[in-house]
């Protein structure tokens, strides 16, 4: 075997990196569970997991496509909850008006919102970080002051479905429909920037915009497509977290924003744009959610779940990072070599 194709094994080995991290964390949780007599493998606890960490991914696109652009939104979790609470009322149990109103009132209101996100970004060109930030304080007083202290519940049992409808079930094996949405939505958001212009673009506008922009690329188009497309997707995400609940309160999503971030980070995307396959937000839910359950079988103290959550956390996107760059290192010495024996054979 020559060092070409050791490269090649260890740079296919390196871009499964978020598999490997999700292998490491649900190791270390079986061997401390295990230690207390807990079996965290067991068919319901897995079950358990992959349904929860379905709607971290819902998230987790929309804040996948906001990073390739080498951007951020923050707004997301509040913006959750707004959008809930504004068209609630429309999802009560014994409503007159049909839920799929408020489902679409919620969507378009999303969408309005990362509609504006975009424009503050792209026109008045400030900071994301800034924009969406008074974002997130904007929808989450509005939130507070349309509802008030109140909260809307039950839902219309239809309605939930999106959040509580079981699929199959396989011994104690249960999986639900966000399960499936998570993997529909996956599905599209792959195809979109692999097999489309439009990803490309995206790409192409996070990798280098000034670049982009001399190429013909509209990169503030690009960017209020991925902030519309951001919080559509969390508006969305707020439907099923309702669902889930059986109710609608401004509360909604409180640190939902930082768990997207997460997500998008641990499955191996950059800060500064550019990188990142949409595959890596399933194992980047996976792996925020696994910790959390793992730390629930334990029991360990709430205080103690943030700061253990905090430092498996920054490990996990710092072994991600390392293992990415040294991918992107040996996919150079190889193009590199290839290029070498071009230029000697001519």
């Amino acid at each position: 075997m020559n060092s070409t194709t050791k490269k090649r094994i260890l740079a296919r080995v390196y871009s499964m990196s978020t598999i490997i991290i999700v292998a490491l964390v649900f190791l270390v949780f079986t061997i401390a569970t295990a230690a207390k007599g807990i079996r965290f493998l067991k068919p319901s606890n897995l079950s358990t997991i992959l349904n929860q960490a379905s709607f971290l991914v819902v998230l987790g696109i929309g804040q996948a496509l906001v990073i390739l652009t080498g951007g951020i939104d923050l707004s997301v979790g509040a913006l959750m909850a707004f959008v809930t609470v504004f068209w609630g009322e429309f999802l009560l149990k014994g409503s007159e008006t049909h839920f799929m109103v408020s489902v679409v009132g919620v969507l378009l209101t999303g969408a309005a919102i990362g509609l504006l996100n975009g424009l503050l970004i792209t026109k008045l060109r400030i900071p994301p970080f800034i924009v969406t930030f008074a974002t997130m304080y904007a929808c989450r007083g509005l939130g507070w002051v349309y509802l008030r202290n109140r909260v809307l519940y039950p839902l219309d049992e239809t309605f939930r479905v999106i959040a509580t409808g079981k699929l199959f079930k396989i011994d104690k094996f249960l999986v639900k429909t966000p399960v499936l949405i998570a993997v529909v939505l996956l599905f599209a958001a792959w195809f979109v920037l692999r097999k489309t212009n439009v990803g490309r673009k995206i790409y192409f506008t996070g990798a280098n915009p000034t670049a982009a922009r001399f190429s013909g690329i509209n990169t503030d188009r690009v960017k209020i497509g991925v902030y519309v497309a951001s919080s559509v997707l969390a508006a969305f995400a707020g439907l099923m977290y309702v669902a889930r609940l059986n109710a609608c309160e401004p509360g909604l999503g409180h640190d939902s924003n930082f768990d997207a971030i997460t997500v998008a980070l641990i499955g191996g995307f950059a800060m500064s744009g550019g990188y990142g396959n949409i595959w890596g937000v399933l194992g980047g839910a996976l792996v925020a959610y696994t910790i959390q359950s793992g730390m629930n079988s334990l029991q360990m103290p709430s205080e103690l779940q943030d700061l253990i959550s905090g430092c498996l956390i920054i490990f996990a996107v710092f072994i991600n990072q390392l293992l990415a760059n040294r991918r992107m290192e040996l996919e150079n010495d190889i193009h590199d070599a290839k290029a070498e024996r071009t230029v000697t054979k001519s």
